[in-house]
Parts: structure tokens; C-alpha cells; sequence
């Protein structure tokens, strides 16, 4: 975890240069024939300097967020399974795939998942964030992602000033939710659309069926699932790395993170008091990220979990959470 100022400088150098490139494609005139690379290249550099950004803000640049998809609701008319399943398996693979700072845990295969296999709910019907926050620091998550399928339906629209033509539609509505397990706050909640296009034909059949063959629209929905991973994925990336003690005895400290979040024996790490709860609206319950309490220094690691020895304590606690130093 060597940080040296040579790093920092030539972290801002770069920044500049993005900066400095995002500025210069804006200025000089495109056609139409190649918009469209101009494009996936502003993208491309925006993308590199948010990136940029975050690594000066935080110490933790070497660290992986872990997360987890645990839940897909179809809210929609229609009772598909398969959108599900693509939402399960296309998040993860996006996010493995393409956000740096971010490793999504297989919620399949057991590993205590079964634990939020159901969403916990207040009586309100609310997901209970403090109880989610809470199985997912034992899981070792940083953030819990669930999404749902919030309509899939046929839409007709007239377009034209006087000679009115009617288009037909497929139109997806999908949203995205993600809590960060070290507060229990929702860090993110939007809604996705994406309409396509049919002919009269296909969309005459599609009523009369009564459902709707997702495969029809695998290319719409893998752009769809790109969207939404790259706007969980920066969402994530902005909060700092948090570890959990689930753990402590005398001066043995077991942490439920290990190497797969990039931790290694020497690290050290700042634990931080996390007793203090502040209730919501609706019977909400956050944790309040309090005063630091003391350092530990990392021992042995395993995938999942690590053990650490305390170097200093003014109050080191199971629950407690730990930072880099």
C-alpha cells in the first residue's frame, strides 16, 4: 500500500491532460461520419479523469469495493424470469469487466447469501436499509445492489406535423438501487429506459401473444445493463473502501474482508466507532461513522476474511470499521 507524492503528481498531471483533451474534442467541428467516435472518445477520457479524481481523494486506490446483486423484482405486467436473470448475470459481469475499483461478489453460491436471499422489510413495507447494511458488513459487502423491473409494455406514438404517422414501440423500464453497507444510506436510485421500434406486424403479434420474447431485444438491453453498470460503478467507486470487525478478543481483531479486497499481511488500517445510530423517517436506522478508536495491523489473510493484531485501542469494538491508514 506505498503511496509517495511521485504517484499524487503524476495522478494531477494526467488529470490535467484529460482535462485539457476533453476541451479540445469539444472545440473542433465533427460530421456526422465519425460523431459517433468523437463520442465513445469524450466518454472515454471523462471517464479516465473521474477515475483520476477519486484516486487523489481517496488512499484506498489499490482496495476493491465489494458488492453483491441480491434481489431483482419484476414489478411489470408481464411475468418473466428471464429479465431477471440477465439483470443478475449482466450487472456482475459488467462491473468485473469494466469498473477497476469494483469486484461483484456471485450471490449464488452460498457464502452466507442465503441470509438476504428475501429482502428484509419495516412494517411500512420499506427494505429495512439498517438490517440489509447489517447482513451485508458480515458478508463483507461495501454496497448491496438491487434492481426491478418496473414496466415492459407496448407503446404507440403519432409523429408528424399533418400527415400523422403512428410509430410502435418496446419500452423497458428498469430501476437500479444501491445501499452502502457502512451507513445503511441509499447511495443510488434511478430509473433506466429504452424504447425500440417494431413494425405494426411484429407489434400486432406481440399483443396478440400476450407476452413479450426478450430475445427480440438482446441487443437494447445489453446497452441498457452498460448504462446501469457504469452508473453503479461510479457510485461506488465514490464512496471510500470500509472494512468491518466481526471479531475481537483480547488483541485478535478477525475482519470480514481479506485478500480479494486487496488487503495483505503488514497493512494497517484505522478502526473507526460505528455504535452510534441515527433513526429515519418510517422506522429507518443509519450508522453514524464516528471518532477513530484505534489501528490494527493485518496478520494473515484469507479470500473472505483477515486476521489483524490491535497496535492501538481507545475503544475498539465488534461493528466497529476499519479505514486505511
Amino acid at each position: 500500500m506505498a503511496r509517495g507524492n511521485h504517484r499524487l503528481i503524476r495522478k494531477l498531471g494526467f488529470f490535467v491532460f484529460c482535462a485539457f483533451l476533453i476541451g479540445a474534442l469539444q472545440v473542433f467541428p465533427a460530421s456526422c461520419s465519425y460523431r459517433k467516435t468523437m463520442d465513445k472518445t469524450t466518454k472515454a477520457v471523462t471517464k479516465t479523469s473521474q477515475k483520476i479524481k477519486r484516486k487523489i481523494r481517496f488512499a484506498d486506490d489499490d482496495l476493491q469495493r465489494i458488492a453483491a446483486v441480491v434481489s431483482f423484482e419484476n414489478r411489470s405486467l408481464y411475468q418473466t424470469e428471464d429479465f431477471a436473470q440477465l439483470f443478475r448475470a449482466g450487472i456482475p459481469e459488467h462491473l468485473n469487466k469494466e469498473c477497476d475499483d469494483v469486484t461483484v461478489a456471485d450471490s449464488r453460491v452460498g457464502e452466507g447469501f442465503e441470509l438476504i436471499k428475501e429482502l428484509p422489510r419495516l412494517s411500512s413495507g420499506r427494505i429495512d436499509n439498517f438490517a440489509l447494511a447489517t447482513v451485508g458488513r458480515e458478508l463483507g459487502l461495501n454496497a448491496v445492489i438491487i434492481g426491478s423491473l418496473d414496466d415492459i409494455g407496448l407503446v404507440n406514438e403519432a409523429e408528424g406535423l399533418l400527415l400523422k404517422d403512428t410509430l410502435y414501440f418496446i419500452q423497458v423500464l428498469v430501476r437500479a438501487e444501491v445501499y452502502d453497507t457502512e451507513t445503511g444510506t441509499k447511495i443510488l436510485d434511478d430509473s433506466f429506459e429504452r424504447k425500440v421500434q417494431v413494425d405494426k406486424l411484429d407489434y400486432d403479434m406481440l399483443r396478440s401473444e400476450g407476452k413479450l420474447r426478450l430475445p427480440d431485444l438482446s441487443e437494447t438491453l445489453n446497452d441498457l445493463l452498460g448504462e446501469m453498470g457504469e452508473r453503479i460503478c461510479w457510485v461506488i467507486e465514490d464512496q471510500p473502501w470500509n472494512g468491518f470487525i466481526t471479531s475481537f478478543a483480547e488483541n485478535k481483531v478477525i475482519l470480514s474482508a481479506g485478500s480479494i479486497s486487496g488487503l495483505e499481511p503488514g497493512d494497517e488500517l484505522e478502526v473507526f466507532d460505528n455504535s452510534r445510530i441515527m433513526k429515519g423517517r418510517d422506522g429507518q436506522r443509519f450508522f453514524v461513522h464516528g471518532a477513530k478508536t484505534g489501528r490494527i495491523r493485518i496478520v494473515s489473510v484469507k479470500p473472505r476474511t483477515s486476521e489483524a493484531v490491535v497496535v492501538s485501542n481507545k475503544g475498539i469494538k465488534t461493528g466497529s470499521s476499519v479505514r486505511v491508514k
